[in-house]
C-alpha cells in the first residue's frame, strides 16, 4: 500500500510540475528543476567532484593541454562579420504577434510565419538552426524589431570576426583571408553529405547524439573526395567537429601535429565559455558523449570504450587522422551564441601546421 501511495505521490508531482511549465513556459530551467529536486522522494545525489567522470575528466584534459612547438604568425580566416543579436526567441514571435503552432522545417524562409514554424520545429527536437531568410523587408523588419527588443544583447558576430578577435587576444599573429582548415556542427555536415551524395546522404536528420563512426565516415569523405592531395588543387587538410556531446578532428597526415592537445582544448572551452567560467566547473557540466563507439560504420571500424582518465581516442583511416574527445556540457548555459566559433578558434590556437 505505501509503494502505491509513493507512486500516486511522483504522479501527482510530475502533472503539477507539467502544470507549472504549461503555464508559464519561459520559467527558467534552473528554476524547475530546483522545484523537482525539492520535491524528488529519497536523498538527493551528491555532486561531482574531483573522483567523479566529470572531474577526471577535466583533470586529463589539464594535463593534455599544450601549446604547440611552433608558434602562430600568420593566420588565414573567412572574410565575414555581421553582429548578433541575443534574446528570448519566444518573447520575439510574441512581439511580431505571432501564436504558437505547428512546427514545420523550412529549406529558406520567406514569411514571419515561416520563422515561426522553423523555431517551433527545432526548439521541439532541441536543436539549432540556420536558413536563408529570402525576403529582404520582411527579414530587416524582424531584425529591427528584435534589436530595439528590451534587455537584447548585441555581440560582434560572424566566423572570421570571432576567430580573429580570439586568435589578436593571444598572440602577436597578423590575421589574413583565406582557408586550409574547416569548423563544422553536425547540421553542417550532414547537409555537405546531402548535397553531394556522400556517406549516409539518406539520412534525413539526427536523432539524438549524431552517432560517432556516422559522423567519422562522412569526415573521411570530405578530406579524401575534397581534401588536398598530389592530384587536387584543394588546400583544405583539417576539420573540426563539434556537437554538445562531443568533437572530432580529422586532418590529413603530415599537416598538422599536437591535435591530441587541440582537440580538448576546443572541448574545453566549450564547458568554460558555455558557463561563463575561467575553468570547468565539475558541479555545473555533465558528461553526455555515448560510453562506447564504433569508429565507422561503412568501413571496418574499431569499438571504443570512453575512458575519462584518457578522454581523447586516436584512430587512423587511409592517411587521415581522427581524434576524438567527449564534451562537458554545461547543464545551465549562460551564452552559447558564438560558441562553435570559440571552439574552433581555440582548437587552431593549439594546433601546430607543418610548413610545405
Amino acid at each position: 500500500m505505501a509503494l502505491w501511495r509513493g507512486s500516486a505521490y511522483a504522479g501527482f508531482l510530475a502533472l503539477a510540475v507539467g502544470c507549472i511549465f504549461l503555464l508559464e513556459p519561459q520559467l527558467p530551467g534552473s528554476a524547475l528543476r530546483s522545484l523537482w529536486s525539492s520535491l524528488q522522494l529519497g536523498p538527493a545525489p551528491a555532486p561531482p567532484g574531483p573522483g567523479s567522470p566529470e572531474g577526471r575528466l577535466a583533470a586529463a584534459w589539464d594535463a593534455l593541454i599544450v601549446r604547440p612547438a611552433r608558434r602562430w604568425r600568420r593566420v588565414a580566416v573567412g572574410v565575414n562579420a555581421c553582429v548578433d543579436v541575443v534574446l528570448s526567441g519566444v518573447k520575439l514571435l510574441q512581439a511580431l504577434g505571432l501564436n504558437p503552432g505547428n512546427g514545420k522545417d523550412h529549406a529558406e524562409l520567406r514569411s514571419r510565419n515561416d520563422l515561426e514554424e522553423a523555431f517551433i520545429h527545432f526548439m521541439g527536437k532541441g536543436a539549432a538552426a540556420e536558413r536563408f531568410f529570402s525576403d529582404k523587408e520582411t527579414f530587416h523588419n524582424i531584425a529591427q524589431i528584435a534589436s530595439e527588443f528590451p534587455g537584447a544583447q548585441h555581440y560582434v558576430g560572424g566566423n572570421a570576426a570571432l576567430i580573429g578577435q580570439k586568435f589578436a587576444a593571444n598572440s602577436d599573429l597578423k590575421v589574413f583571408s583565406g582557408v586550409t582548415s574547416l569548423g563544422l556542427n553536425e547540421q553542417e555536415l550532414l547537409f555537405l553529405s546531402q548535397s553531394a551524395s556522400g556517406p549516409h546522404s539518406s539520412l534525413s536528420s539526427w536523432t539524438g547524439v549524431p552517432d560517432v563512426g556516422v559522423v567519422s565516415d562522412i569526415l573521411f569523405w570530405i578530406l579524401k573526395e575534397h581534401g588536398k592531395s598530389e592530384s587536387r588543387a584543394s588546400d583544405l587538410t583539417r576539420i573540426h567537429f563539434h556537437t554538445l556531446a562531443y568533437h572530432i578532428l580529422a586532418t590529413v597526415d603530415g599537416h598538422w601535429a599536437n591535435q591530441l592537445a587541440a582537440v580538448a582544448a576546443g572541448a574545453r572551452v566549450a564547458g568554460t565559455q558555455a558557463c561563463a567560467t575561467e575553468t570547468i566547473d565539475t558541479r555545473r557540466v555533465s558528461l553526455k558523449a555515448p560510453r562506447e563507439f564504433m569508429t565507422s560504420r561503412s568501413a571496418a571500424g574499431s569499438r571504443v570504450m570512453l575512458n575519462p582518465n584518457e578522454p581523447v581516442v586516436e584512430w587512423h583511416r587511409e592517411g587521415v587522422s581522427f581524434h576524438f574527445t567527449p564534451v562537458l556540457v554545461c547543464k545551465d548555459p549562460v551564452r552559447t551564441v558564438g560558441l562553435g566559433d570559440a571552439i574552433s578558434a581555440e582548437g587552431l590556437f593549439y594546433s601546430e601546421v607543418h610548413p610545405h
